[in-house]
């Protein structure tokens, strides 16, 4: 009994690093390695898995939202399937020829990063109702072949409060120069 309650006690989870220095770097398939700037209150988780560079934790309003870095080859499916896909996962379909959906891929806001990479970043918040129903905002990056997406989920809410953020995180995207 005693040895369960030590494990149960220790098991402490995905671990949550917080740096002081705000500046992250993490490679793309061992070749390009890229920086960002983490917004301030945002805790980067390390243990991350699969294809992502790195995922955040965001945490206000007693609620918490994630963010995730992941880069995919090509166009990886193009900016229509994938917004269609983001609209279905917070259940705002739209069929794929409609003029609701040409008018929503047209709210895109167009930017260049720090790194001067070609972004667009789209806010589903507004295709949400209520203040705790399930969100997205996504921008997305191209680099060379392939796109860089960063995606952050949670309540409306708290993609409202944390969209500057948000953006700049986004906007603060660039290559690690080598010295």
């Amino acid at each position: 009994m005693l040895l369960l309650l030590f494990c149960i006690c220790c098991d402490k989870g995905p671990e949550v690093r917080k740096y002081k220095k705000k500046e992250s770097s993490q490679a793309v398939s061992g070749q390009a390695q890229f920086l960002w700037d983490t917004p301030q209150g945002w805790d980067e988780i390390r243990t991350t898995t699969g294809m992502r560079l790195t995922a955040f934790s965001i945490k206000s309003q007693y609620r918490e939202s994630q963010c995730t870095i992941i880069p995919l080859k090509g166009a990886a499916g193009g900016i229509r399937a994938n917004v269609i896909r983001w609209l279905e996962q917070i259940n705002a379909k739209m069929e794929p020829g409609s003029d609701e959906l040409e008018k929503f891929l047209a709210t895109g806001e167009d930017f260049r990063t720090k790194g001067d990479f070609p972004a667009v970043l789209y806010d589903f918040t507004g295709m949400t109702h209520g203040p705790e129903e399930q969100s997205i905002l996504v921008t997305i990056i191209t680099f060379r072949e392939s796109s860089i997406f960063i995606k952050m989920t949670g309540k409306k809410s708290q993609l409202v409060i944390n969209r500057k953020k948000f953006k700049s995180l986004s906007q603060s995207f660039r290559l690690k120069r080598e010295n």
